[in-house]
C-alpha cells in the first residue's frame, strides 16, 4: 500500500479517490478477461493503462496550468478595476494617449 501513497502523493485527494475506485472497479473485469484468454492480454492491459494514466496525468496538469492562468487574469481584472475606483474617488480621470506628430 506504501507504493501506491508514493504513486497518488501530490494529487488532489478527490482526483486520488476517483482513480482509486475506478481501478477497484475495472480490476474484476480484467482479471477475468486476463483468465479467459490465456493470460495473454496482461501486458497489453498494463501498457493500455500506463498510456491512459499518462494522458490523464498530462491532462490534469495542462487545466491546473489553465486555470492558474484564468486566475491570475481574473486577479489582475480585480486590480485594474479597484485602480480606476480609487482614481475616480481621487478626482482624477486617466486622459486618453494624444498622438503627435513631429515634423
Amino acid at each position: 500500500m506504501f507504493e501506491l501513497e508514493a504513486l497518488l502523493l501530490g494529487l488532489e485527494p478527490m482526483t486520488a479517490a476517483v482513480i482509486g475506485v475506478g481501478a477497484l472497479a475495472i480490476a474484476p473485469i480484467v482479471g477475468a478477461v486476463d483468465a479467459a484468454t490465456g493470460h495473454n492480454l496482461s501486458d497489453s492491459a498494463r501498457s493500455t493503462a500506463k498510456t491512459g494514466l499518462i494522458w490523464a496525468f498530462e491532462a490534469f496538469d495542462k487545466v491546473q496550468a489553465s486555470a492558474a492562468e484564468a486566475s491570475e487574469s481574473f486577479q489582475d481584472l480585480i486590480a485594474e478595476a479597484k485602480s480606476d475606483i480609487r482614481a475616480s474617488k481621487n478626482g482624477k480621470t486617466e486622459v486618453a494617449p494624444r498622438e503627435v506628430t513631429i515634423g
